[in-house]
């Protein structure tokens, strides 16, 4: 599968694959015309149903989700943000990181918000823990998406300022 991705500064590029693809600036064209930061909405509201299905079921796969979900959603945040701000669609975590910390630089209300530590403790929780491990408990996974909503609505408010 290839995607193209067009960017706030005119440039385009073209990726290949599944989640990854999906994870970039503009409008992705499986997602009926959403755009990125919708699409990061669209996976916490995804994310809530998991908990909800797997407060009924209670199977661990569903937690599990959940998380993936949740972690989606940041990355999303995060890659819409970075990519309206000029600063382009990371490659990797490692470059969201980086990227993020450039923002620090040059937009100091973004330091205030503790993007990049952020990013890191959702990924850390969300991601390693709740998704790999599965070591999450209901409770934990319900407070970690409530922070990724946080993240989200924050990187809504930072675009709706510029």
């Amino acid at each position: 599968m290839h995607l193209q991705w067009r960017f706030k500064e005119g440039r385009s590029k073209i990726v290949q694959g599944g989640l990854h693809a999906y994870m970039g600036a503009g409008k992705d064209p499986r997602s009926s015309g959403r755009t990125v930061l919708e699409e990061a909405k669209r996976a916490l509201e995804l994310a809530d149903r998991e908990l909800e299905e797997f407060c009924r079921e209670r199977d661990a796969l569903r937690l599990r989700d959940a998380c993936e979900k949740g972690w989606l959603a940041v990355l999303l945040a995060t890659d819409a943000l970075l990519a309206e701000l000029g600063l382009g669609k990371p490659e990797s975590y490692a470059e969201r990181r980086v990227l993020l910390r450039e923002l620090e630089r040059k937009v100091p209300r973004t330091e205030k918000l503790g993007l990049r530590d952020r990013l890191g403790a959702r990924g850390y929780y969300l991601h390693i823990l709740g998704y790999h491990e599965g070591s999450l408990r209901e409770d934990e996974v319900a407070e970690e998406l409530s922070k990724a909503r946080k993240y989200v609505e924050d990187v809504k408010r930072l675009l709706e300022e510029e």
